[in-house]
């Protein structure tokens, strides 16, 4: 007894002692463990490992203050060989002592040290581990469940074969997506054990599970997951670049199979931290931010990075002292779990837990620094030519951190951090320099400052030298001042807008500022300008280029040529803007932008021959560019620019033969060797030349050893020469070298990385199309089916999908050639590779290579392939031969030239697979008679009943194809659209009765059967035609068709006997078809509830419950609307649509789901009712804000819902692919939606007169929402007028040249509550435009008198000659200001590119939409901008259909086009992205005036809304009838202008709109409130 006293005394005595001592301990055990004082023995370092197994044995808990110290230390242990058995031991023994809080974030790791090492460990360890895991899963098992989904897989170890079963039994629970999310979020780990087995495990997931990712690339909204994935991988590549390059390759592994993505729709941005302290570190939440950000993102990084333990020593001290400066460490002691959450609290908890664990220890150490020898101030300028790039830096920042200036805390902190610059890891420099310099700025003398200016300007002119190790130290110290300069502009645009804010609003921090301190807030301002003054634009700009930061070049060379504007008007000197122009087209010409240089060159008066070129090169003219080139080298045969220019057009244009030819025609130089040497190698793979490509390869020197594509041959080589290990390690090494590449700057989004992930692509697919990793046979059809997918996410980049057609090609055939067949590869036919030759010919078709395609046609011809005839014959019709285009698919389907898709391995008889090659063949043959048919219907020389047989052939020989049925359909569509426009006494009976009708419902109807690629041109149309058939069956025929009673009887007659035919047929797909179909269109069938035919209705009723039944999370804000509707008759029939919907749940397949879904409805009900009392609720007086429960008496316990939160998002029902079945496939996932957890009680309400009111509801993934309540407000247009939106959206994706700038509407979700209320998704940070100019004239002191403008407008439009009063006097004092709001939001030179080009397209697609629907009343307040990402969004439809012309002063502009916008697009002004983006939407507006056309059509002949409106004024071009508003948008889209026969082109439709908007008279002529001055 006594002796166990006196173990328990003595345990209590030893464990606080370790608690306490641990760090010291461990700093001296690690020491000599990782050799940190000089090589130690293995005996010594065997001893220390005991030692620190012994102290966790006794120490337990109590050692959890050196946690991290004591992982890192036995992590390093368990990698050396000689160590790893009894280091692992000591982890083993931590493992099984440690309590659950502790171990739990070490499973992760303890499980991937396992995977790695089982090889290394004794027999007797690997028993221990075994034993170890048993423990855990037994002792732990909760926690493990928890955690499962990031755990490693134990498979590869058959002893733990028992656990792995286990624990992939929990696995199996999760689905493909959450496999990924789990991935993601191991592969965001900080241990290099746990990322590396997480790596090799995603590969190997990868190469089963890549069609999901591919699939939802090309889906029609992106799964987030995607995204995700590429970005985690990205980062993790960059992190551990340095320290595990094989890590880095494993990543270039893993990306190589997700694929090259396309970044136009995949947006994988890297989110961007900084940190902005306004006050200079005088108040004390901007320091403690500061420091919690340093701590995060720089420190804990280089404490880990560090290499030695003096350094980590310094790090510790740095780490220790900061935590005290901030108070944070007060934060960190245990807490009371009802203590309050103080600031700092949060800023605490807000850290990566990995981050707290390493500076935990830190809160409560005693390191200290003894005082070193003073370093006296650095004499200016202090960067010299000879300097490194970390000399001047750690230099500058040291003598900056010295300076002993400033108020507050900073004098405090930057003693600190001056202690870890001279001798430590660069990255705290560069973090640190910014800071220091804006406080010698601020605070310090005139001459302090001016030497920074100049230290700064020094570094921008120094010249680079032409040795390329001091030009790389050039660089790296100009983007260290670019980093300086971005803070400084940052820091002054942000201090402006709190100045200006705090004299607006009077307080800061809630007390009055004294006008001490606003001054002396304006003179920091004014000295960070003046320093910023120094550095010339023109500096900058050059010094940019030089650096290949183009947007920022492009940035301050705008700037200069603003500034040298507006001296010469001042001057009134209007010439010598040449070469600035010309300079601007130079920077251009490097960046990713397609529309700039035209842009540009609209503002050049002549452009030489050169500009001409640049032109047709970024336009895609490559043939143009070609044959200037030719001539050019005739003259300079030995320019290697002219011969890279050459071949590089050669290449781009498909003509790798002629390519060729040229490079054996150059002069032989070494310098001509090297730059062709690229070209040729790829020349001769894509033409199958081998011969040559060994010459080539064999020519290649140690310069060009680097060169992706000559490493490409090399490996194509070993190929050829059956050296399957040679071409494995070619590729390993070219992966790795791509990887090597990866840098922080270029994977900041998938755009920057793009050709390394197109490089990763290609390798994956070599490897996978050689069969080198042993493919089995068995999964050619497989492969091929994933390579489609594979070129589809690529999206609109036909050049890289030709080079990795190209490559393809020559790998199947190569992979043909001696024994590779008998290694297990695939065996690829002459078929195969026709077929890839074949996509090349569809691709170049599309590009508009007529030529290229031309080539690879007969390529496949020449490969045996009958079916290229039919790629042949578009050609043709491309180019115009439609005669010769139809003749030759006649004879094509004469001669049955068709091939089978299927792949018939080799060996196997042709008999085995006959079913499924018939099947294959009658699509095929499908497909050109639908081709025949769609070029004599569109030739309009062949009589209908031909047409129609000629469709019905397409629909015979592959009736399971949506496509031809479609086309059926359409074309009867097409003759009842021409018998409706025929007077009634011509109209055939076929369409009098509705039979023509019934067969547009009934081929449509087949069509969506089997895919729902034309759901958004059907679905409405079926409706429409049905429910008007419908209507007409229940009346007697109009009297325009006579009045023969016996006629009108008989037609009623037939009528009936032909909607009830539709009627069977609409009742056999409300079950067939999937309920997402009816989902896309639920607001029409909703808008026509009240439909006078019983069996109509009754049907409708089907649909509605049946949609409801099946999303009714999604589908249900819309039925509820319709049982609270004012009208009687519809709230009664839509409760006939919930009791329906409630029998359904009845006859559930299981009692739960049936309990769910009558859960739901009565939750929606409850939830209907009091979210209409919010919107009606009466408010006194002008408050701000409300509360949710006092003051609007919402019930919170009612309404806690499962109903989605009505965003965009939620609502919208995915499709399913080209390649997905659309009977499984899932438009919502169940799992993923967001529905409503609670509501918050706070409610500001808006200014304005109905006081609509914002709500927040924080969502069931903890994110808040808000809404915006709108009171007596019919919804239901603005709700339609986003599904056509949202339509032409989903067109502009479609469109490669759309699609590759991005163009689109910015839509919200709108959910009408009943006809007077409804709920609009709240967009946040918008500003209006006006709201944005008035706060600049006002900074600038630009008064603004309405009553007089008023005066000047009338005056400046009365007579002929008066117009200069609005051009010379109005316009002029309203000075363009709107550009500088682009500047002060997006101060980074990259943010600010991409900014103002977003508002540039965005403003133009909504531009050409507004105009072609009439949209008017387009003044300051209707037109925001986002603050995030400066897009444009459009607000208040109410003035649609040209309703503006009948305004008192009429808006007789298209669209809003005033001198601050046109001057926001920057340089070039309309000309350039914003031409071509509104020529790009207008063409693909009139590609799709079919679908644009059903669409509105349901909007108008809605019986619930009045789109069109009531007129002010009558005013003949405005159309007042639905027949009218769509003759006037088809007239639009079509190009006509008013009172105009003949329509015009798009380029000159888009030039006369332009012209019409930048109109002096008519922005003269507009209501004051419009503000065309503006």
């Amino acid at each position: 007894m006594s002796s166990s006293r006196g173990t328990a005394r003595k345990v209590n005595v030893i464990g606080p002692f370790f608690e306490t001592h641990v760090l010291g301990i461990m700093a001296l055990l690690a020491d000599t463990i990782n050799d940190g004082k000089g090589p130690q023995p293995v005996l010594e370092k065997v001893r220390c490992l005991g030692a620190i197994r012994e102290m966790i044995k006794l120490a337990q808990s109590h050692v959890s203050n050196g946690l991290p110290q004591i992982c890192a230390c036995l992590r390093s242990a368990i990698e050396n060989k000689d160590l790893s058995n009894q280091a692992f031991d000591a982890w083993m023994v931590m493992m099984n002592t440690l309590g659950e809080d502790e171990i739990a974030s070490l499973v992760d790791p303890t499980f991937a040290i396992i995977v790695q090492h089982w090889g290394s460990f004794l027999p007797k360890v690997q028993e221990q581990a075994y034993d170890m895991v048993t423990q855990l899963l037994k002792n732990h098992c909760s926690m493990v469940r928890d955690i499962v989904h990031t755990l490693p897989s134990l498979a590869s170890i058959p002893l733990m074969s028992k656990f792995e079963d286990e624990l992939a039994k929990l696995k199996a629970q999760m689905d493909v997506k959450h496999h990924f999310q789990a991935f993601c979020q191991r592969c965001q780990s900080e241990n290099a054990t746990v990322v590396s087995r997480a790596l090799h495990e995603l590969a190997e997931y990868l190469k089963v599970n890549q069609g999901f990712l591919h699939e939802a690339v090309n889906s029609e909204q992106p799964d987030p997951v995607v995204s995700q994935l590429a970005r985690s991988i990205l980062d993790t590549s960059i992190l551990f670049s340095d320290r595990h390059p094989e890590i880095s390759v494993l990543c270039a592994r893993c990306l190589g199979l997700v694929g090259c993505l396309d970044p136009t729709r995949i947006e994988a941005v890297r989110e961007k931290r900084e940190i902005l302290v306004l006050s200079n570190f005088v108040r004390d939440d901007e320091t403690n931010d500061f420091i919690i950000f340093f701590l995060r993102e720089v420190l804990v990084k280089a404490f880990h990075s560090a290499t030695n333990s003096r350094s980590q020593g310094f790090l510790a001290y740095a780490m220790q002292e900061l935590l005290s400066i901030s108070e944070i460490k007060e934060s960190v002691r245990p807490r009371a779990r009802d203590a309050p959450f103080d600031a700092n609290y949060r800023r605490w908890v807000s850290l990566p837990e990995s981050v707290r664990t390493t500076l935990l220890p830190f809160a409560g150490s005693k390191y200290f620094v003894t005082a070193g020898i003073s370093q006296p101030p650095l004499s200016y300028p202090i960067y010299e030519k000879t300097m490194g790039h970390g000399q001047w830096l750690r230099s500058f920042t040291y003598d900056t951190l010295k300076k002993k200036v400033g108020e507050g805390k900073v004098q405090i902190v930057f003693s600190v951090l001056s202690r870890i610059i001279r001798f430590q890891d660069i990255s705290i420099s560069n973090f640190v320099l910014p800071f220091a310099c804006l406080n010698v700025i601020v605070n310090g003398t005139d001459e302090e400052r001016l030497e920074i200016g100049r230290e700064l300007l020094l570094v921008l002119h120094q010249l680079l030298p032409d040795h390329a190790t001091s030009r790389d130290c050039v660089i790296l110290c100009s983007q260290t001042v670019f980093q300086v300069l971005d803070y400084l502009a940052r820091w002054m645009q942000e201090k402006k807008k709190e100045v200006a804010n705090i004299r607006v609003l009077g307080t800061r921090s809630g007390r009055m500022p004294s006008a001490a301190d606003l001054d002396n807030d304006e003179v920091q301002i004014q000295r960070v300008d003046a320093v910023l003054a120094i550095i010339p634009a023109d500096v900058i700009s050059r010094r940019a280029v030089e650096c290949r930061s183009y947007a920022r070049a492009l940035f301050h060379w705008e700037q200069f040529i603003r500034q040298q504007r507006d001296r010469r008007l001042i001057a009134n000197q209007e010439t010598g803007f040449e070469t600035l122009y010309e300079r601007l087209q130079e920077i251009y010409t490097q960046i990713d932008e397609p529309d700039g240089i035209e842009g540009i060159s609209a503002h050049l008066h002549v452009l030489n021959i050169d500009q001409q070129i640049l032109e047709h090169r970024k336009a895609g003219r490559w043939t143009a560019a070609q044959s200037w080139y030719e001539l050019q080298l005739t003259e300079k045969p030995n320019d290697t620019d002219v011969q890279y220019n050459l071949l590089t057009s050669l290449k781009e244009s498909g003509q790798h033969d002629v390519l060729l030819n040229q490079i054996d025609g150059f002069p032989i130089s070494e310098a001509s060797n090297t730059l062709s040497l690229p070209f040729a190698i790829e020349a001769s793979w894509v033409t199958g030349k081998w011969d040559k490509l060994r010459k080539y390869v064999l020519k290649s020197t140690e310069t060009s050893e680097g060169v992706f594509n000559v490493g490409i041959g090399r490996a194509l080589l070993a190929l050829l020469d059956n050296k399957a290990v040679q071409f494995t390690n070619i590729l390993d090494e070219l992966r790795r070298d791509t990887a090597r590449g990866l840098s922080v700057t270029n994977t900041t989004s998938l755009q920057g990385c793009h050709d390394s992930m197109l490089k990763f692509h290609v390798l994956t697919e070599m490897e996978t199309i050689s069969g080198v990793k042993s493919t089995e046979k068995a999964e050619k059809s497989s492969l091929v089916t994933s390579m489609n997918q594979r070129l589809d996410i690529l999206g609109p980049f036909l050049s890289d999908k030709q080079y990795i057609l190209g490559l393809r090609r020559a790998t199947m055939q190569l992979s043909r050639q001696g024994s590779r067949l008998q290694t297990g590869g695939l065996s690829f036919s002459n078929i195969d590779i026709a077929s890839a030759w074949l996509t090349s010919a569809k691709l170049a078709r599309k590009g508009d290579s007529t030529h290229q395609a031309f080539n690879a046609v007969l390529h496949a011809s020449q490969l045996g392939d009958d079916s290229a005839t039919i790629e042949h014959s578009r050609l043709l019709w491309r180019e115009g031969n439609h005669r010769k285009a139809i003749q030759s698919l006649e004879g094509a389907i004469t001669a049955n030239a068709f091939r089978s898709h299927d792949y018939t391995e080799a060996g196997e008889s042709m008999t085995t697979n006959n079913t499924g090659r018939q099947t294959q063949q009658n699509l095929l043959k499908a497909r050109a008679h639908l081709l025949l048919a769609k070029w004599i219907d569109r030739a309009g020389q062949t009589q209908s009943d031909l047409i129609i047989h000629q469709y019905r052939n397409a629909v015979e020989f592959h009736s399971k194809w949506e496509k031809s049925h479609y086309y059926l359909g359409k074309h009867y569509n097409k003759l009842l659209e021409s018998e409706k426009a025929k007077p009634p006494w011509k109209q055939a009976q076929t369409f009098i009765t509705g039979e023509t009708a019934k067969l547009v419902v009934e081929n449509y109807l087949r069509s969506l059967a089997y895919g729902a690629k034309y759901i958004y041109q059907t679905m409405p149309r079926i409706l429409t035609l049905w429910l008007d058939l419908g209507a007409e069956s229940e009346e007697l025929p109009d009297i325009k068709y006579g009045n023969d009673e016996a006629f009108r009887t008989h037609t009623m007659g037939q009528r009936r006997k032909l909607l009830a035919a539709c009627n069977s047929q609409i009742k056999k797909y409300i079950d067939r078809l999937p309920a997402f179909v009816f989902y896309t269109a639920l607001s029409q069938i909703v808008a026509r509830i009240c439909h006078p035919s019983k069996p109509v209705y009754s049907l409708l009723v089907d649909i509605i419950a049946r949609v409801v039944t099946q999303h009714a999370p999604q589908a249900l804000w819309t039925l509820l609307a319709v049982v609270k509707s004012s009208s009687k008759d519809r709230a009664n029939r839509g409760l006939a649509c919930i009791n329906k919907v409630q029998e359904n749940a009845k006859r559930a397949r299981t009692e739960s789901a049936g309990l769910e879904l009558k859960q739901f409805i009565n939750q929606g009900q409850r939830l209907s009712d009091q979210l209409l009392h919010v919107c009606e609720g009466d408010i006194q007086g002008k408050p701000a804000n409300i509360s949710l429960t006092r003051d609007l008496n919402f019930n919170h316990k009612t309404a806690s819902c499962k109903l989605a939160i009505p965003l965009e998002s939620s609502l919208t029902a995915s499709l399913p692919t080209v390649t997905e079945n659309s009977r499984t496939h899932k438009a919502f996932n169940s799992n993923d939606y967001i529905y409503i957890s609670t509501f918050l009680d706070d409610v500001v309400v808006l200014n304005s007169l109905q006081k609509p009111r914002k709500i927040s509801i924080r969502g069931s993934d903890g994110h808040v929402y808000a809404l915006l309540c709108k009171p007596k407000d019919d919804l239901r247009k603005d709700q339609r007028l986003m599904e056509f939106n949202a339509m032409i959206n989903r067109t502009l994706k479609r469109d490669a040249g759309s699609s590759k700038r991005r163009l689109y509407i910015k839509t919200y979700a709108v959910t009408p509550l009943n006809e007077e209320c409804g709920l609009i998704e709240w967009i946040d940070n918008l500003k209006t435009l006006r709201e944005i100019l008035l706060k600049s004239y006002k900074q600038k002191n630009v008064h603004i008198n309405y009553s007089e403008l008023r005066q000047l407008l009338d005056e400046s439009i009365s007579a002929p000659g008066k117009l200069p009063i609005f051009t010379d006097r109005i316009v002029p004092h309203f000075y363009p200001v709107f550009h500088e709001w682009f500047v002060e939001m997006f101060p980074e030179p990259g943010a600010w590119f991409n900014a103002r080009l977003r508002y540039t397209r965005s403003c133009a697609v909504m531009s050409i939409v507004g105009h072609v629907l009439g949209l008017g009343d387009r003044h300051g307040e209707n037109i925001l901008f986002e603050e995030g990402n400066g897009g444009t969004f459009h607000v208040d439809f109410n003035c649609l259909f040209d309703k503006g012309l009948t305004f008192e002063k009429p808006e007789l502009v298209p669209f809003r086009l005033t001198h601050n916008m046109v001057e926001a697009f920057g340089a070039y002004g309309y000309e350039g992205p914003f031409r071509k983006s509104c020529e790009l939407t207008l063409g693909i507006l009139r590609q799709n005036e079919d679908t644009l056309m059903t669409i509105l059509e349901t909007f108008l002949y809605d019986p619930t809304t009045d789109f069109i409106g009531k007129k002010k004024k009558v005013v003949t071009i405005v159309p007042d009838t639905p027949e009218g508003v769509l003759d006037s948008v088809r007239n639009k889209v079509r190009g006509l202008l008013p009172m105009e026969s003949v329509p015009l082109s798009v380029e000159g439709y888009v030039q006369a709109l332009i012209q019409q908007a930048v109109d002096p008279f008519k922005l003269a002529s507009m209501y004051i409130g419009w503000c065309a001055f503006f």
